[in-house]
C-alpha cells in the first residue's frame, strides 16, 4: 500500500516517505532481508522524483534500516543493532534508539539500598558502614531484552533516589538534575564475556552465549569516585564505532619521530 503524500505538508516528500518505510520496517510487515524495489521503480509507483526517493533510503541507511549492496540493490535491514562511541555514556544507546524512532523499554529487577560487596566498596572507595544505591534494570526492544545494566551510586549523595520509578526516568539526568552530582570523568573498560546461566536466563540467551561487558567508574569534579557501572549486552546486536582520521595519525607519529631525537 503506497503511501498518502501531502505535498502541502511542512514535512519534505521524501521525508514522509522515509517515514513510510521506517514503519513498514518496524511493524515487521517488511521481513530482515527484503529487497527493495529499483529507486527508478519506486519513484515511477509514488509518483515523485527518483531523487526524492534517493534521499529517503539515505535516510533509512543512515539509521541502519537499510543497506545498499553494490550491483545486488537495497535490502532491509530489519536486525536491530545497538551503535556505541567509545565516548558516549550508557545513555547513549537509549539516544540512538530515540533517534532512529525505535521503541524500548526498561524493567527494573531491584532499587534498593545496601551495603556493597568489596569489589564495590573498594571502587567507591567507601568505609564498611556506608551504603550505596543499588539499581538493576533490563532494557529491552520489542519486548526482546538486549541490555542487563546494573548501577551502584553512593547513597549519602542522593538519599531518596530509590523512591524514583526508573523504567520511566533516565538514572544520570535525575542525578545531575535532582541531586546536583556534577559528573566530570569516567574510566570505561570493555571485554567479552560468556553468559552466566542467570544473565543467559534474563538476555533470553542460550548459556555461555558470547556478551559484551561495560564496566564503567564515574567521578565528579573533585575526582571522587560516584557511581559504578556493570552492563552486559547480547553480543549480536552490539557494537562500536569511531572515527579514526589519518592526518591525526600523522600528527602523532611525528611527535614521537621529534621525541625520539631530542
Amino acid at each position: 500500500m503506497a503511501p498518502n503524500l501531502n505535498h502541502q505538508s511542512s514535512i519534505p516528500i521524501y521525508q514522509q516517505i522515509a517515514d513510510w518505510m521506517r514503519k513498514k520496517i518496524q511493524s515487521g510487515e517488511w521481513q530482515d532481508d527484503k529487497k527493495l524495489m529499483s529507486e527508478t521503480d519506486l519513484a515511477v509507483s509514488l509518483n515523485v522524483s527518483r531523487g526524492t526517493i534517493r534521499k529517503a533510503i539515505e535516510t533509512l541507511i543512515s539509521e541502519k534500516l537499510l543497506l545498499r549492496i553494490h550491483g545486488k540493490g537495497t535490502f532491509v535491514r530489519n536486525k536491530i543493532l545497538l551503535e556505541q562511541k567509545p565516548t558516549w555514556r550508557l545513555a547513549g544507546f537509549s539516544r540512538d534508539l530515540k533517534s532512529r524512532g525505535i521503541p524500548y523499554s526498561t524493567e527494573v529487577l531491584k532499587a534498593e539500598i545496601i551495603f556493597p560487596s568489596e569489589i564495590i566498596q573498594d571502587a567507591l572507595k567507601l568505609s564498611r558502614d556506608e551504603k550505596i544505591f543499588h539499581l538493576k534494570r533490563l532494557r529491552k526492544i520489542k519486548d526482546q531484552p538486549v541490555l542487563l545494566i546494573e548501577n551502584h551510586i553512593v547513597y549519602k549523595y542522593c538519599v531518596g533516589v530509590e523512591e524514583i520509578d526508573f523504567s520511566q526516568q533516565q538514572l544520570y539526568v535525575t542525578l545531575e538534575d535532582q541531586f546536583n552530582i556534577q559528573f566530570d570523568w569516567s574510566k570505561r573498560i570493555y571485554k567479552s564475556q560468556q553468559a552466566t546461566s542467570e544473565i543467559a536466563k534474563l538476555l533470553k540467551l542460550d548459556p555461555n552465549a558470547a556478551l559484551m561487558y561495560i564496566e564503567e567508574l564515574y567521578h565528579n569534579k573533585q575526582s571522587l569516585p560516584i557511581e559504578y557501572t556493570r552492563a552486559w549486552f547480547d553480543a549480536q546486536v552490539f557494537h562500536i564505532t569511531t572515527i579514526i582520521k589519518r592526518e591525526e595519525e600523522k600528527r602523532e607519529f611525528d611527535n614521537l619521530f621529534q621525541q625520539s631525537y631530542e
